[in-house]
């Protein structure tokens, strides 16, 4: 049992995991991550060990850490130092999320918003964002308000030339605004704009909240912690406010496309309310792209751990005696329950790749001042896919973890393992950032505003151009199970988008008003749409990488990765497919469940190789299960014997308990 067997299974490998990480990653990026493991690992602020901290301890500890990584300088402005950015926010995502947030939620979202939405008279802000010279907030959710963003209550009255906020009641607090608990000196924080009398409607602000010598806050503003929550969001400062006529200067209106003249006027160089939204939906987006990548590392981890510590533990074999147990990854159901995640977190990381190299290009424009027909179109692009991507990834990354944990048996529910923990880190991925459910919804609202365009849609990242013609229905199978796999999802993200665009006529025929018809075509119809037109893009991507790697052992296993991850995705939607005629009778679906089970089993010779290749440093790992020595019952070991002979303080009045018992029952 303590003759780990990890290495005979490495050798098993067609390619190199090296050089299929450079690849995926990027060589650059490897080694920049390399480079912040390290640095982490020499500072004794980023050690630890499987104790539980407080929430107390875990914000401390959460600042120290911030206070470090501040003092390295690794860079200022998030998007003029991509690669740096991005090697140290994918590390710390591993390492812990609530130090990530931290980062991620001053540079990349509070930044990134004032930066879009802002002007030149922010440019002094946006030195003290960059030099770490105050600490921001992004403040949209409210207790009443979450996915209705449209529909916020806080409000900005222009008067005698300033701006007043005002909360008018409890549902309209601002709430789950990371770093605001005790840290954020400025926030940025969306309000209903009214001038002279009229709602000029959804507006972004940015406003000071505390006075960074003293951290008192500012006249006007109430700030508190929203409390416990599980896992690593101990250590994150959810915070809500409420505002009291509290008079900030003009200069607060993030004015990029509108304003206020000194004499009260709102002027605004938007062709439309839409066009203004757009941008503002836009630039929100930027936090659903990172949540992608939470999806992707979930698969990481899971994967990872879970397939290591099925080669360490051994359960049955074909003869008996302990000596003749197998390793649990030899089981066909083992492999069918963890290679599919395997795939995924390589999948959405190179889908998710992809996408942030687009989404720079657009920040960039915007950032440049461009106002065009394009790039609203480019915005409505964007935030259609990030809010199909984020559900999907998000999902696969919860049911991947939930699916591990399962499959690592009782040691898995262990906290040593880091399933548990790392399920409770991800699960708000789910909510935040809006509810998977209700932002699958926008996703379908801009597809069925193209079906009148059916024929002529052109976007610029060319995600909806396959829906200007009528797919065929299923023939046979090709050579290239993915191109099979693609075929299917344009006839039924074709389909779905007709069905569902032909209900909501009916509906509307029927007397039904547009927000019944929106709500009664989700179930089985627009759901489903959002969620096929997102899935197809991630395989057409990832497809078109594939294609572009020159290395042909690493091209091929990519393929092997591929042809799962997309049959596993596929197969999900099979009952749809069949009932909108795509294929009849059982040879289909059977066949594809066949190319599926095929598709697992080609994958075991590779699976630890790949594990390595996407695995991060056994101290980011942090999992006694899945480090890479496989010697996980050595390491479950070694932590259980730091209890050993425990005798806590409460086992005296167990004695004394025992003892009274035993004299009652004598008498």
């Amino acid at each position: 049992m303590s003759a780990p067997l990890i290495d005979k299974y490495r050798k098993m490998a067609t390619f190199d995991w090296r050089k299929l990480k450079a690849a995926v990653e990027g060589e650059e990026h490897v080694r920049l991550k390399a480079e912040v493991v390290a640095k982490m690992k020499s500072e004794p602020v980023f050690q630890r060990d499987y104790r539980v901290l407080s929430r107390e301890e875990h914000r401390e500890v959460v600042h120290q850490r911030w206070k470090k990584i501040v003092e390295w300088g690794l860079f200022k402005d998030p998007y003029s130092d991509l690669e740096n950015f991005h090697a140290l926010t994918e590390t710390l995502e591993a390492y812990d999320q609530g130090t990530s947030a931290r980062l991620f939620l001053h540079g990349n979202v509070f930044g990134a918003a004032v930066k879009s939405m802002g002007t030149e008279r922010h440019n002094e802000l946006v030195q003290q964002i960059e030099n770490n010279e105050i600490v921001g907030a992004f403040c949209l959710t409210e207790i009443g308000h979450g996915s209705n963003t449209a529909e916020i209550q806080t409000t900005a009255t222009f008067d005698n030339g300033q701006l007043v906020f005002n909360t008018p009641d409890v549902g309209a607090i601002k709430c789950w605004a990371g770093n605001v608990s005790h840290s954020a000196t400025h926030v940025v924080v969306y309000a209903q704009l009214h001038v002279g009398g009229k709602n000029e409607g959804f507006h972004g602000f940015v406003i000071q909240v505390r006075c960074p010598k003293t951290f008192q806050t500012l006249p006007g503003i109430t700030i508190g912690d929203m409390g416990s929550k599980p896992g690593c969001w101990q250590g994150v400062e959810n915070g809500w406010i409420e505002f009291k006529n509290h008079r900030a200067p003009l200069s607060a209106l993030l004015n990029k496309g509108c304003d206020i003249t000194p004499d009260g006027k709102y002027v605004t160089s938007f062709k439309s309310a839409s066009e203004k939204q757009s941008v503002s939906l836009g630039t929100l987006s930027v936090g659903r792209l990172g949540i992608i990548a939470k999806g992707m590392m979930a698969c990481t981890f899971a994967s990872t751990i879970a397939i290591r510590y099925s080669v360490a533990r051994r359960q049955f074999g074909p003869e008996k005696g302990a000596e003749n147990e197998i390793p649990v990854l030899e089981y066909p159901l083992q492999q069918y329950r963890l290679f599919p995640y395997l795939s995924a977190a390589i999948c959405i990381r190179i889908f998710q790749k992809t996408f942030v190299e687009k989404f720079t290009e657009y920040m960039m424009r915007v950032m440049m001042g461009e106002k065009s027909e394009e790039l609203s179109e480019f915005s409505k692009e964007v935030h259609a896919l990030s809010s199909g991507a984020k559900p999907v990834a998000t999902w696969l990354g919860v049911e991947s973890l939930g699916e591990a944990r399962k499959a690592c048996g009782g040691h898995g529910f262990l906290h040593m393992s880091r399933l548990n923990t790392l399920r409770d880190d991800n699960d708000p991925s789910q909510t935040f950032e809006g509810e998977n459910f209700m932002i699958l919804q926008q996703t379908s609202n801009i597809l069925l505003g193209k079906v009148s365009s059916i024929g002529s849609i052109n976007t610029p990242m060319s995600t909806m151009s396959f829906l200007n013609s009528n797919p065929s229905k299923f023939s046979t199978w090709s050579s290239n199970p993915v191109d099979d796999v693609l075929s299917a999802y344009r006839y039924l993200t074709y389909h779905l988008l007709q069905t569902t665009s032909s209900e909501a006529k009916q509906l509307k025929g029927a007397g039904k008003n547009s927000f019944e018809v929106r709500n009664e075509i989700q179930v089985h119809r627009a759901v489903n749409l959002s969620v096929a037109y997102t899935e197809h893009t991630m395989i057409d991507w990832v497809q078109k990488f594939v294609e572009e790697v020159e290395d042909i052992t690493v091209k091929r296993v990519l393929q092997k990765v591929l042809n799962l991850f997309s049959l596993f995705l596929v197969e999900r939607h099979l009952a749809t497919l069949y009932i909108s005629g795509y294929a009849s009778g059982g040879k289909f679906g059977e066949e594809l469940r066949e190319k599926l089970r095929q598709a697992v089993a080609e994958l075991k010779p590779e699976s630890m190789a790949l594990v390595d290749s996407i695995a991060p440093d056994d101290f980011i790992l942090h999992s006694a299960l899945g480090a890479s020595d496989g010697r996980a019952y050595d390491h479950i070991m070694e932590e259980f014997r730091k209890y050993t002979n425990e005798q806590p303080k409460w086992v005296c009045d167990l004695a004394q308990f025992l003892q009274k018992r035993s004299q009652t029952s004598k008498l």
